[in-house]
């Protein structure tokens, strides 16, 4: 990977979620030119390359960015992990139309738009990302039954703390991102901190947004 590079803000919420793994699950309430969208793709990457790392016998080595819009996902996303984090180099197959990666040791790293993540149904996931999860509406769904009936279920039964022991790895993780909008589901999901130790959130006004 491209050498990366994260202001303060960023570093910590990395550190919490790969390297000292104190939770499962970060919330991250931030303004605009914190760089989010650097964040999201580096947490994504940084997942993809722990995949990479175990056997190719482990199952459900998936990693999932899920953006509002497809367009957001090719617009933004496809392009970063490719060209700026150089992960076309390392992956066997790419597809822009497809939103996909295809690394070695059956590693798959696909963007998804919000409209689409009831597809993520019965599948496992390692590390998911949800961007700007506050205008996640309409399309017969809402975050609330997104996270709770297809997302969160994706993550905990596949890659639980057992199963992950099993194969040598750490649990499955995820990074939910947005900017504020009243007090809706993503309010919810900041405050579950209060009660679970799994989760952990952030907050970064625009006074330190570089």
């Amino acid at each position: 990977m491209a050498n990366v590079q994260l202001h303060p803000g960023q570093s910590l919420i990395i550190k919490d979620l790969f390297i000292e793994t104190k939770i499962r699950n970060a919330v991250l309430c931030a303004s605009r030119g914190f760089g989010k969208s650097y964040l999201a793709a580096t947490a994504a990457v940084l997942a993809v390359q722990e995949l990479m790392s175990l056997g190719d016998d482990v199952p459900n080595k998936n990693v999932a960015l899920i953006a509002p819009t497809y367009q957001q996902c090719v617009d933004i996303y496809f392009p970063l992990i490719a060209h700026v984090f150089g992960m076309e180099h390392y992956a066997d197959k790419t597809s822009q139309h497809a939103g996909t990666f295809w690394f070695p040791g059956n590693v798959v790293l696909k963007l998804w738009s919000y409209e689409a993540a009831e597809r993520l149904r019965g599948s496992g996931q390692y590390f998911v990302v949800c961007d700007e999860v506050t205008t996640w509406s309409g399309a017969g769904s809402s975050l609330k039954r997104s996270w709770e009936s297809v997302i969160q279920p994706c993550i905990t039964t596949r890659w639980s703390e057992d199963r992950a022991r099993d194969y040598g790895s750490k649990p499955g993780r995820s990074l939910i991102i947005s900017t504020p909008h009243g007090h809706d589901y993503f309010y919810d999901m900041f405050n579950f901190e209060q009660v679970d130790d799994h989760w952990n959130s952030y907050h970064f006004d625009y006074t330190q947004s570089p």
